[in-house]
């Protein structure tokens, strides 16, 4: 495994492990799409420490270069209530051939954003790990009403 936090590409996309740790399998790849550096950085390190194979890149420009470069399993789109950018992206990756399931994310309450989240799956930031991006919900436990 390359050290944190790894080499990147031309894209600037941090480049991980292409195998799980002593498995020899195929890692579960994931790339992290946030303009916040430091909530990438996060979601990264910990997504690396339970054997994911990361990438991530800081703009929705990249994001449909990296996922056709990097063929992740699951990329997570951070939104954001009043910028519809996060969710031009999302459909722009479900729209690709062989698309990878797409899951939103945010810091966020998700009743901040009405019916938007409607067609996709939503994990709260706080509640960012890789056994629930593995298995992509509807609801988290910031599901509750304010």
């Amino acid at each position: 495994m390359r050290p944190w936090p790894g080499p990147r590409d031309r894209q600037g996309m941090y480049l991980g492990t292409t195998t799980a740790p002593g498995s020899g399998k195929q890692a579960t790849r994931i790339l992290i799409v946030d303009d916040h550096e430091i909530s990438r950085a996060a979601l990264r390190a910990l997504l690396r420490t339970e054997g994911i194979d990361v990438a991530d890149v800081g703009t929705g420009d990249a994001a449909i270069t990296a996922t056709i470069a990097f063929h992740p399993d699951v990329v997570v789109v951070d939104v954001a209530p009043a910028d519809p950018a996060g969710f031009h992206i999302a459909r722009q990756l479900r729209a690709l051939p062989d698309a990878p399931a797409v899951v939103l994310t945010s810091s966020h309450s998700r009743y901040r954003f009405g019916s938007q989240l409607d067609h996709y799956p939503f994990v709260a930031k706080a509640d960012l790990c890789a056994r629930v991006i593995g298995m992509p919900r509807t609801s988290s436990s910031d599901d509750r009403a304010p």
